[in-house]
């Protein structure tokens, strides 16, 4: 089935895509530190579904997805759970990413928000 891949006016948001991890820290917590990262150009999607608009969210249904050109370090074998994308002010984390209909031209993050940076 082939897939409404986007054009290239849609890829109109910049977001921030970087390795996040957790250190301790002296008081026996965890610092949370991110790698520089990459910015790149995206075209932005909410998702919308019953459960999300119901309220009814699981906790592991995403949010947004990004789509970013396919190349170095947006590559799907490139993206883990790990990582996170910052875009206008909120983080999102990565649940999974996908080469699109596997034509290595887009990668499609799906993602949670998490809240305000």
């Amino acid at each position: 089935m082939a897939t409404n891949l986007p054009g290239a006016g849609e890829f109109n948001r910049r977001v921030h895509l970087c390795l996040w991890s957790e250190m301790p820290n002296a008081a026996f917590g965890l610092d949370q530190t991110y790698d520089p990262g990459i910015n790149r150009w995206a075209k932005v999607e909410p998702v919308y579904s019953l459960t999300i608009r119901a309220g009814m969210n699981t906790g592991e249904t995403p949010t947004h997805l990004f789509w970013l050109r396919y190349g170095t370090g947006t590559k799907p074998a490139d993206i883990t759970a790990s990582h996170v994308i910052e875009h206008d002010g909120r983080r999102y984390r990565v649940m999974d990413s996908i080469d699109v209909d596997d034509r290595r031209i887009f990668t499609r993050i799906s993602a949670k928000d998490l809240g305000a940076i």
